[in-house]
């Protein structure tokens, strides 16, 4: 056998792996290899300058990207020989180009990449290192550009995914300047445990809990708002269960791969933006404006009086001011390039006296160590504070005492500065000028990657991550307030730790001239732990606003560890480079489970055809459809985190009595049988570029099966407690999802592209123990069998044989009584006068689960000019405004101006107030979510690559039929099943922004 100058090389390869860890930081290069110059331009199909695009040398670490003018210049240090050039752009189809190394030091290569409408030459990232072309993947992956992001004109990254994919619901929960945001791919997918995607940011799982620290679910955040948009290269989306075979369990949600920027080879380049921003009330809500007062309680008094009427929403509400800055630099060699960055956000609430203010800093240095090994090292840091009010949800707060006041009285303190009492919550402007209620969160996200390529088709990837937060609530309540004239204090902390280590290898062969085969492994080990401690106490000292002041003191203290682990294997076979069949096994394990049943197997199968690329095809319908892709998908995944780490089992209270400690028995019985959720996903697409690649449409239709939905199952009294969680529920979810992007115009210097996507999901839960049990909005919000999860559950009106309410004889509505079938369906009663009779009757009255969502953006380009405008449209989902319920009541809502006037009967509202289904609404909408304008100067001024002057609006107008401010809002913040409830919360603000960007 003749042993080969390269069979030696990877010899010495597989030598030097065994002990890189010792050696790698030297960097050695081979004395034989040779330093080359590769440069160029690159140009669209328009034969425009094509910038941002990545040059790399294949198989090696070396690369660039192109300029401005679509040029670039890169340095290999390698051995002479055949190689090839690749060029990559998101909406660029991938250009290859061989070339010979050999004497001449200095290559020169121009190109002109073509239009991939659909992205199907992109090149995602489908595990921990893992690269993948999207044409090979039988599920779906959409790919968001950072500048969509950052440009969206949201503080956070969260609220910038709004609208950019299909499949996709984003819902901020409240109009505060950190308000937490809800983001669901696709649908629920549990009852009890998250909904969330998985959140990976440059390989680091991070946390994105949404922990209440205040005590109040409307002011709580999502950790993501620790990260500034500014720092986004790019993110993947990934949905369904297939995508967790390589991603693990915790994935089963689907995942949102954040990509951070990286420096390039060349002299350093400075970014600065700094904006401001105007925030303001979008919409006024109805209030009572009659000058009249009713002359006594009794409603058959019609009697009025004259009385002056407040406006309570000028007096609390504001238009504010925010700025965003930031300022990066980048640069690097042949072999090292990094990136750092700072960030400063502050940001006023339309709410008096709520604030948000962020630093954020990043560094991030990239090394190559040789043409098989480089490092990655990237930490990133932020400190944040935020000024807030209790309000809305199940506390008291600001909006909530509007809510339950009648607008008669004026709030304003008296001479020697004591507020009236205006219900029985603090005066509005008691809470504005004396409570203190703030939050601190400090940050850290660090990893380390290595990246080996040691012998022609192999790549080892190792990344350790690491993400270290903590999350401080203090509040502070002064004595001598209209309701609590003892005053309290309290100061909560969350601190949390998480690490992944993860380790995947990837295996690229050419059977033969037709068949390709990409063998992929890993294994990945992750943990958290997570502290909560608080502190509260009562009856403070005058003048001090901590506990250590206070006459009685409680404390409470948890702890929580966890971790996981799994290993997969996946092979792919590529056939002819237009068939691809994959098929992989995952092993999954989590702490949580009975060791018995912690650790499961999860396989995968997929599939991915371009037809368009048969002759057949390309010979008859080539010319109108340029691209045909069949895809389909299965794959089963768990849910590792439906149970706290220690919810299996029977955990015993501490309770002190007599200055003795004891336990007191819990209600729930352990089970250490129980097993993690199991979601089966069937997934089948087309993909197609029409027209030349004008049009490009994704249509995707997918059915999820979840079974052993972890539910409490009651006990018999015998037992001693009350439930017992177990495996006993299920639920599904059937969805489609569409996608077209088209540009109906595109020349050198204009262009115009749409985008319009479309989901709808039906989900069901089933095998709940009881029928249905609450989990929400006071318990309205029910898991019911045969409904959506979620579905209002409760009273309703009294109505005729022909669908008209029927009245008692004072001409007032009035919910429906009667008696309960064998099935459990309300079946109504009358008597003999034919009014409602029997026990108060229940029945689902509303959904806050869309029929469908959909969006529409247009982009147009004029040479250095853009403008965006994208709108948003949720369709079919139900509010419980509890906003409605309380005006019926307390006198100043639009229904008391209604009785005032003679317009209504007396005592409508107070009957309106016991009958829920008098406060559902419809919550469809129709936003202008983005609206933007930017105009870009390149080398106006000597030392400065790039100006960009921006203007953009957000959530500028609504089209909706909701009384209230605004149907997005969610008083349970992140809660999985318990949505559409509004009370007292702070709506989302109007904002416009200015900015500016530049390059040096």
């Amino acid at each position: 056998m003749k042993i080969t100058n390269e069979t030696l090389l990877q010899v010495k390869r597989f030598r030097f792996l065994s002990s890189f860890l010792m050696l790698f930081m030297f960097g050695f290069t081979s004395i034989s290899q040779t330093t080359y110059t590769l440069r160029g331009n690159v140009q669209d199909n328009l034969g425009g300058p094509a910038m941002g695009v990545t040059v790399q040398v294949k198989g090696t670490n070396f690369g660039a990207i192109t300029d401005f003018s679509g040029n670039y210049e890169l340095k290999a240090t390698v051995d002479a020989g055949n190689y090839t050039l690749v060029f990559r752009s998101l909406g660029l189809a991938t250009k290859e180009v061989k070339i010979t190394l050999g004497q001449q030091q200095e290559i020169v290569n121009d190109v002109v990449m073509a239009d991939d409408i659909l992205g199907l030459d992109q090149v995602v990232i489908t595990g921990a290192g893992a690269l993948t072309a999207k044409k090979q993947l039988g599920n779906t992956i959409s790919s968001i550009k950072g500048s969509e992001i950052s440009e969206s004109g949201a503080t956070d990254i969260t609220g910038g995914l709004s609208g950019k994919l299909a499949g996709i619901q984003v819902t901020q929960n409240s109009g505060d300047p950190a308000a937490g945001i809800s983001v669901r791919l696709r649908s629920a997918s549990t009852v009890n445990g998250s909904s969330d995607p998985l959140y990976i940011i440059d390989g680091v799982i991070v946390n994105n809990n949404s922990t209440d620290v205040l005590g109040t679910t409307s002011v709580v955040q999502n950790r993501l708002s620790d990260i500034s948009p500014q720092d986004i290269d790019r993110i993947e989306v990934i949905k369904g269960a297939a995508a967790a075979a390589i991603y693990g369990s915790r994935a089963s949600n689907g995942v949102v791969q954040i990509f951070t920027k990286k420096g390039k080879s060349g002299k350093p380049v400075i970014t600065f933006s700094t904006s401001m921003n105007f925030n303001s009330l979008r919409k006024k809500r109805d209030f009572n404006e009659v000058p009249l007062d009713w002359a006594s309680s009794d409603i058959t008094n019609l009697s009025t009086v004259p009385a002056t009427r407040y406006d309570y929403q000028d007096m609390v509400f504001q238009s504010s001011i925010g700025t965003d800055n930031y300022v990066s630099l980048s640069g690097g060699g042949d072999n090292t390039n990094y990136f750092a960055s700072f960030s400063y956000l502050n940001n006023d609430g339309i709410l008096k006296s709520t604030n948000y203010e962020r630093q954020g800093g990043r560094i991030r240095v990239n090394q190559v160590l040789n043409d098989w090994i480089s490092a990655s090292f990237g930490t990133y840091f932020s400190t944040s504070n935020s000024q807030d009010q209790p309000n809305g949800g199940y506390v008291a707060g600001i909006l909530p005492t509007i809510l339950f006041t009648n607008n008669t009285i004026d709030p304003q303190p008296d001479a020697d500065g004591n507020y009236p009492t205006m219900t029985f919550y603090p005066n509005i402007l008691e809470y504005i000028n004396t409570f203190d209620f703030n939050q601190k969160n400090n940050r850290t996200i660090s990893d380390l990657q290595l990246n080996l390529k040691p012998v022609d088709g192999l790549k080892l990837t190792y990344i350790l991550g690491y993400d270290n937060s903590e999350s401080i609530g203090n509040s502070y309540v002064p004595i001598g307030t209209t309701t609590m004239t003892i005053g309290n204090a309290r100061t909560t902390t969350v601190s949390t730790k998480q690490f992944n280590s993860d380790l995947n290898g990837s295996f690229d062969k050419d059977i033969s001239d037709v068949i390709n085969s990409t063998t992929t492994a890993g294994f990945s080990w992750q943990s958290d732990q997570s502290i909560y401690r608080s502190i509260s106490g009562s009856g403070l000292a005058l003048g001090v606003k901590t506990t250590n002041g206070a006459a009685s003191i409680s404390t409470n203290e948890s702890r929580s560890e966890r971790s996981f682990w799994g290993g997969f294997l996946q092979q792919t076979f590529g056939i002819s480079d237009k068939l691809f069949l994959t098929g992989a096994i995952r092993l999954d394990g989590s702490s949580v489970f009975g060791k018995d049943e912690r650790n499961q197997f999860y396989p995968k199968a997929s599939m991915s055809y371009l037809v368009s690329e048969e002759n057949f095809w390309k010979d008859n319908l080539g010319p109108s459809i340029n691209s045909f892709k069949i895809r389909a998908a299965w794959g089963q995944a768990g849910n590792l985190t439906a149970i706290g780490p220690f919810d299996r089992l029977s955990n015993y209270a501490a309770i002190s009595i007599d200055g003795n400690s004891g336990l007191i028995a819990p209600t729930q019985l352990g089970n250490a049988n129980l097993k993690p959720e199991r979601q089966t996903e069937l997934e089948f697409g087309i993909d197609m570029g029409l027209f030349d690649n004008r049009v490009g449409l994704e249509l995707t239709y997918y059915k999820q099966d979840i079974e052993d939905l972890l539910l409490a199952r009651t006990l018999s009294p015998s037992t001693g407690f009350g439930s017992r969680v177990e495996n006993i529920g299920i639920m599904t979810n059937r969805g489609f999802e569409a996608l077209i992007t088209a540009t109906p115009v595109q020349t050198t210097d204009f262009s115009w592209t749409v985008t319009g996507t479309y989901s709808t999901n039906k989900n069901v839960v089933n095998n709940i123990e009881g029928e249905q049990f609450g989990i929400g909005n006071f318990g309205f919000s029910v898991a019911k069998n045969g409904q959506p999860l979620g579905v209002f559950y409760q009273g309703f009106y009294a109505r005729n044989p022909d669908g008209s309410l029927l009245l008692t004889p004072g001409g007032l509505p009035q919910r429906e009584k009667g008696s309960v079938d064998a099935n459990g369906n309300p079946v109504p009663e009358r008597n003999a006068a034919g009014q409602p009779t029997g026990a108060n009757l229940s029945k689902v009255i509303g959904d806050p689960n869309p029929d469908y969502t959909a969006t529409l953006t247009n982009e147009l380009k004029y040479k250095n000019f853009s403008f965006r405008m994208q709108f948003d449209a949720v369709q079919g989902g139900d509010v419980l405004s509890w906003d409605t319920r309380m005006f019926y009541r307390f006198g100043g809502g639009p229904e008391t101006a209604k009785e005032l006037r003679g317009e209504s009967v007396r005592g409508t509202g107070a009957a309106k107030f016991g009958i829920a289904e008098s406060y559902i609404e419809d919550g469809s909408h129709i936003k202008l979510r983005e609206l933007s304008t930017s105009y870009l100067l390149k080398k106006p001024l000597k030392g400065v690559s790039s100006i960009k002057f921006t203007l953009s609006g957000r959530n500028l107008f609504s089209i909706d039929d909701f009384s209230g401010y605004d149907p997005e809002v969610n008083m349970d913040g992140q809660s999985n099943g318990s949505r559409g409830g509004v009370m007292g919360l702070v709506p989302i603000p109007r904002v416009i922004k200015l900015g500016v960007v530049a390059t040096f």
